[in-house]
């Protein structure tokens, strides 16, 4: 009888160990499961690089000239001064390639298609922007210069009552 119970004893550890060792298994696989669509923790310590390539960092700062800088506001300016009325993708891409034509070689430039038939064409050089966006409440153009101001313009449509 003895032993009958010892054995059950044991029976019972085994199962209760079989759980634990289930649970612990299902809990870290949740873990990884979770941690997959998280961002990766950030490191507690600095960049491990050398001084050399931060000095290379460093002269990589770009210079840009200031007529560069002068003739993107001049465009934008210009941009400014004529209502576009654009009212497909060939005449936007068509718009970004007069424009582009004229900015200076580094400038980049997009369009973009957003939801409810809404875009806008968009065109950059380093710290200064162009946008022009075609919504549902009308045409709105933006313009950061190289002196950080911005400048808007707005032609709202004018909804009428059904």
């Amino acid at each position: 009888m003895v032993t009958f119970l010892i054995f059950l004893c044991i029976f019972i550890a085994l199962c209760g160990i079989g759980i634990v060792a289930k649970k612990i298994y299902k809990t870290e696989r949740y873990r990884q499961g979770y941690t997959r669509y998280q961002a990766p923790k950030r490191s507690k310590s600095t960049s491990k690089i050398s001084a050399s390539e931060a000095t290379r960092e460093v002269d990589e700062t770009v210079e840009v000239d200031e007529y560069e800088q002068q003739l993107f506001d001049d465009i934008a300016a210009l941009f400014f001064q004529q209502k576009y009325v654009l009212d497909s993708q060939a005449a936007a891409e068509q718009l970004q390639a007069d424009f582009l034509r004229k900015m200076p070689v580094n400038c980049k430039t997009q369009i973009r298609q957003l939801d409810l038939g809404e875009w806008s064409i968009y065109w950059n050089f380093y710290n200064q922007s162009l946008e022009y966006y075609l919504g549902r409440y009308g045409e709105f153009y933006t313009h950061v210069d190289r002196f950080g101001k911005e400048h808007k313009l707005e032609y709202k449509v004018q909804e009428t009552a059904s």
